[in-house]
């Protein structure tokens, strides 16, 4: 056998796994299942959609029977990518203003 001929062996063997491989994430799109891929709870998975975790139409969309479908490449894509896992809060400081004096008497008599 030559090096092309196993080169496109190891392509078709690999096309084979990649279309397997698509017809087994066609099942990632209910709740349980992606519980079950994600290694979740499924009110994990409720809070994922309340807190914005999983964006609509990018995670799951509203099918015509107003309920969640999720879309399997981008929970595949979510387990791929461990970003989700940090939340960045954002800390709000106060800013206080020292005003001088004369601005102070300003102001105080603007609102006296």
């Amino acid at each position: 056998m030559t090096i092309e001929q196993r080169f496109d062996n190891i392509q078709n063997q690999l096309n084979t796994v990649c279309e397997l491989l698509q017809l087994s994430i066609t099942s990632l799109n209910t709740k349980k299942a992606v519980a079950r891929f994600l290694n979740k709870s499924e009110k994990t998975i409720d809070n994922y959609i309340n807190n914005y975790t999983f964006i609509e139409n990018k995670h799951y969309f509203i099918n015509e029977n107003n309920r969640v479908e999720f879309i399997p490449f981008a929970i595949v894509e979510f387990k791929k990518n461990p970003n989700h896992k940090i939340k960045m809060i954002e800390v709000k400081k106060e800013e206080k203003i020292t005003l001088s004096e004369t601005s102070s008497k300003i102001l105080k008599g603007l609102i006296s």
